[in-house]
C-alpha cells in the first residue's frame, strides 16, 4: 500500500523502491499475492519515466507466472512497454501527425523502429481480451502499430474496433475520440475524403480534440477542391476555439482560401490580423535575442538557476508565445527533472529541519516526556504516587486527632508537614488534573508560535514590499539619469531582502525550540521534579511523626508498609521508563548521525546534479526559445507574404481590367477605323455626274 501510494503520488522513483522490495520477498506467503500487482507497476513506472532499466527481468519473471495469475492491466502496460521501447515518442508523434503540416511521415519515423519488439508489442495488445477496461486503448495501438507499417487497411480496422466497444470512462472516451482522429487521418491518406469528413465529424464539440478535427478537415475539403467549407470550417475553428495552438496556421490558411476566391478585402484583412497579433510577439523575441546576443546560452542557464524552484514557459517566453507555440523535443523531460530536483531539494531541507527538531528533543534531559507511551506510564505513575501521598495525609490527621499533643520536636514536625500540605491538592491524581495542569503551559508556547505566525506574515509583507520595488526600478530605469542614486537603492534592497532571509531564519530557529521546549512539558520538568521533592520530603516528615508520636495503630502501620512497598514497587517502574526513554533516545541519535550524514551527501549530490541541471535545462531552453522565435517568424513572414500577394492579386486584377479596357478601346477603335474605311471606300467606289455645256451654262442665267 506505501508503494501503490507513492506511485499515485507522482513519487515512481520511491516508490518503484517498495516495488522492488515486495519482488524481493515474492518468495513469502505474504508477499506472493502481491507480487503480478508489482510488476505490473514496475512496468508502468518504466514507461513514466522512460528508463527501462531491469524491465527485461520483469518480464522474464512475468513469464514465470501462470497465464492465470496475469492480469488484464499487467498485460496491457507489459506490451506498451514493448511499444515504447520499439517507437521513440517523437516517432509516434510524427506517425500520427495532422495532414498539411510540415511533419515527417510514418515512413521515416518506421526506419528507427525496432520491428521485432513492436511486433511482440502487437501480439502483447492483441492479448488483451474483449471487456478489460484497456480494450479500447490496446485496439489503439494496434491500430498505431499498423499505421507505421503503413498497412492502412488493417489500421482502418484496428481503429474501428475501437469504436465498436462502448465508452464508459473518461478514459475511454478520450480513446474514441483520438480514434475517429486516427481514422480521419488515414481516410485521407488513402484518398477516401467522404470517409475522412465523416470521421472528422464524429469528434464531439466538447472533446479537447475537436481543435484539431476542425483544422483537419479543412485540408480534406481543399484536397476536394471545396474551398468555400474548408474556408467554413476555419472560420468555425477561430470561434470555437480560440485559444487553439492550430489558431495562426489557421488564420494563415483561412486567408489564402478568401485570396483563391477572389474575396481579397476579406484576405487582406486576415493577414493584417495576423501581423498584428503576432508581430510585437516577433518584435519582443528579437529584441530578447538581441540583448542577449553575446552569451545566450549562459543567460538560459542564468534564467534556469533564478528560477530554479519554479521553472516554465512563463520565465522566458511572452504570454501570447506560449499561448500558441508549442515546446519541442527534450522540453517537458527537462521540467521533469527540474522539478524533481527541486522537490528532491525541498525534502532534503524538510529532512534537515526534522533532523534538528529531533536533535532538540534528544538533548533534552526528559527523555521520558518526548515519547507516547513512556510519557502516558510516568503520568500514571505520578498519579499513583499522588493518590499515595493523599492516603498517607489522611493516616496522618487521623494519628493526629488519637494523640493530640506532643513534644516540641513533634509539633515542630507536625507544622512543616502542614505547610507542605497546601501544595498536596495540586498534585495532579487523574488524567483531566494532568492535562489542566499542563494545558497553562502549552497555552503560553502556543501564543509564542501565534506571535511567530504573525511575524512571520510581517515578513512576507516585507518580501512583497521589496519585491514591488525592485520591478519598479526594472521598469522606471531609463527614467533616472543618475546611476549612482539607482545603484545605492538597489544596494539598500538588498540589504533588505538579506534581513528579511536573517530574521526567517531566526523565526525558524525560535519555532524549533518552542516545539522542543513544548515536548519537555509534562512529567520529568521543573514542576513534578519540585512536585516529586515534595512528595519526598512529606513522606519523611510522615514517618517521623509517625516515630515521633508514640505507639500506634497496627492496621496503620500495615498500610504504611504497603504505601512504601507500592512507592518503591513504582521505583522500580519508573527506572525502567527513564531508562527505555534513554534507549530510545540513544536509538534516534545514532538514527539521526546516520541520516546525517546522508543528507551531506545528497546535498552534495544535490549541487552537482543542479549545476548538470542548469547546463542542460538551459540548452534545451534556448533551442526551444530558437524554434518558437522561427514559429513567429514564419508567421509574420507568411502573413506579410499573404499580405503581398493580396496586393499583387488586386494589382493583378486592375492590371488585367486596364489590359481588357485597353484592348476594348482598341477594337472599338478599330471598328471606327473600318467603318469609316467602309464608308470612304464607298463614296470612291460611286461613278460621278457629267459636266454641264456652255450652251446649258448661258441659259442657266449665267452673266458674263
Amino acid at each position: 500500500m506505501l508503494a501503490d501510494s507513492l506511485f499515485r503520488a507522482g513519487d515512481y522513483l520511491g516508490s518503484r523502491t517498495r516495488f522492488r522490495e515486495i519482488i524481493t520477498h515474492s518468495g513469502q506467503s505474504g508477499f506472493r499475492t502481491y507480487t503480478e500487482r508489482a510488476l505490473g507497476r514496475l512496468i508502468e513506472i518504466a514507461i513514466h519515466t522512460n528508463d527501462f532499466d531491469g524491465v527485461d527481468d520483469v518480464f522474464a519473471q512475468l513469464s514465470r507466472l501462470p497465464p492465470s495469475d496475469i492480469g488484464a492491466s499487467t498485460a496491457y502496460f507489459r506490451a506498451k512497454a514493448l511499444y515504447s521501447q520499439a517507437v521513440p515518442t517523437e516517432d509516434i508523434v510524427a506517425a500520427m501527425a495532422p495532414q498539411g503540416g510540415a511533419t515527417p511521415d510514418a515512413s521515416a519515423a518506421l526506419a528507427r523502429i525496432n520491428t521485432a519488439q513492436l511486433e511482440q508489442a502487437r501480439a502483447g495488445f492483441e492479448s488483451v481480451a474483449e471487456g478489460s477496461p484497456y480494450y479500447g486503448q490496446a485496439r489503439y495501438f494496434i491500430g498505431v502499430i499498423f499505421t507505421l507499417r503503413e498497412q492502412y487497411p488493417q489500421a482502418i480496422e484496428a481503429f474501428a474496433r475501437v469504436l465498436r466497444s462502448e465508452a464508459t470512462t473518461p478514459e475511454a472516451q478520450e480513446v474514441a475520440e483520438l480514434a475517429h482522429l486516427a481514422l480521419g487521418r488515414l481516410y485521407y491518406e488513402t484518398d477516401q475524403l467522404d470517409q475522412a469528413i465523416e470521421a472528422y465529424q464524429a469528434v464531439p464539440r466538447t472533446s479537447s480534440n475537436f481543435d484539431v478535427a476542425l483544422y483537419e478537415i479543412a485540408w480534406v475539403y481543399i484536397r476536394l477542391g471545396d474551398a468555400t467549407r474548408a474556408e467554413r470550417a476555419l472560420e468555425v475553428l477561430e470561434l470555437a476555439s480560440p485559444d487553439s495552438r492550430f489558431i495562426p496556421d489557421a488564420l494563415l490558411l483561412r486567408g489564402n482560401l478568401l485570396l483563391r476566391n477572389g474575396r481579397y478585402a476579406d484576405a487582406q484583412t486576415v493577414f493584417q490580423e495576423v501581423h498584428s497579433q503576432f508581430g510585437p510577439v516577433h518584435d519582443e523575441l528579437d529584441q530578447m535575442a538581441q540583448e542577449h546576443d553575446a552569451d545566450p546560452q549562459g543567460y538560459f542557464r542564468q534564467l534556469v538557476r533564478d528560477n530554479f524552484q519554479a521553472f516554465d514557459a512563463n520565465a522566458f517566453l511572452p504570454p501570447l508565445a506560449q499561448r500558441y507555440a508549442s515546446l519541442e523535443g527534450d522540453w517537458d523531460r527537462a521540467i521533469g527533472v527540474l522539478s524533481d530536483l527541486a522537490q528532491a531539494r525541498q525534502m532534503v531541507e524538510e529532512t534537515t529541519e526534522l533532523v534538528q527538531r529531533l536533535t532538540h528533543a534528544i538533548d533534552s534531559p526528559n527523555h521520558v516526556a518526548i515519547f507516547g507511551d513512556l510519557r502516558r506510564q510516568a503520568e500514571r505513575s505520578t498519579q499513583l504516587r499522588n493518590r499515595v501521598t493523599r492516603l498517607r495525609q489522611q493516616l496522618v490527621q487521623i494519628e493526629e486527632t488519637r494523640s493530640g499533643g506532643g513534644s516540641a520536636q513533634l509539633q515542630d514536625v507536625r507544622g512543616r508537614r502542614r505547610e507542605i500540605e497546601r501544595f498536596l491538592s495540586e498534585m495532579p491524581t487523574s488524567d483531566e488534573e494532568v492535562s489542566h495542569l499542563d494545558d497553562d503551559i502549552l497555552s503560553r508556547y502556543r501564543r509564542m508560535s501565534a506571535d511567530l505566525a504573525r511575524l512571520e506574515v510581517e515578513l512576507y509583507g516585507m518580501e512583497a514590499r521589496a519585491t514591488a520595488i525592485g520591478v519598479y526600478l526594472d521598469q522606471t530605469a531609463d527614467q533616472r539619469p543618475d546611476r549612482s542614486v539607482e545603484a545605492g537603492m538597489r544596494q539598500e534592497l538588498a540589504n533588505h531582502r538579506a534581513s528579511i532571509e536573517a530574521y526567517r531564519d531566526q523565526i525558524q530557529a525560535f519555532r524549533i525550540e518552542i516545539e522542543a521546549q513544548r515536548l519537555q512539558v509534562g512529567v520529568g520538568d521543573d514542576r513534578y521534579t519540585r512536585q516529586a521533592r515534595l512528595r519526598s520530603e512529606y513522606e519523611d516528615l510522615v514517618g517521623q511523626e509517625h516515630e515521633l508520636g508514640g505507639a500506634s495503630d497496627p492496621a496503620i502501620d500495615r498500610l504504611y508498609r504497603r504505601m512504601s512497598a507500592v512507592e518503591t514497587t513504582l521505583d522500580g517502574r519508573d527506572q525502567q521508563v527513564t531508562a527505555a526513554a534513554d534507549q530510545r533516545a540513544d536509538n534516534i541519535r545514532q538514527q539521526v548521525s546516520v541520516e546525517s550524514g546522508r543528507i551531506e551527501g545528497y546535498t552534495q549530490a544535490l549541487t552537482e546534479l543542479e549545476t548538470e541541471a542548469e547546463d542542460v535545462v538551459g540548452a534545451v531552453t534556448y533551442q526551444n526559445f530558437l524554434a518558437v522565435q522561427r514559429r513567429f517568424y514564419d508567421l509574420v513572414l507568411r502573413s506579410d507574404v499573404g499580405d503581398i500577394d493580396v496586393a499583387w492579386e488586386i494589382r493583378e486584377e486592375h492590371r488585367s481590367r486596364v489590359e481588357m479596357l485597353t484592348l476594348d478601346r482598341t477594337h472599338e477603335l478599330q471598328a471606327l477605323d473600318d467603318e469609316f474605311r467602309e464608308i470612304t471606300d464607298e463614296q470612291t467606289a460611286t461613278p460621278s455626274a457629267p459636266a454641264p455645256s456652255e450652251e446649258s451654262t448661258d441659259s442657266g442665267g449665267g452673266t458674263e
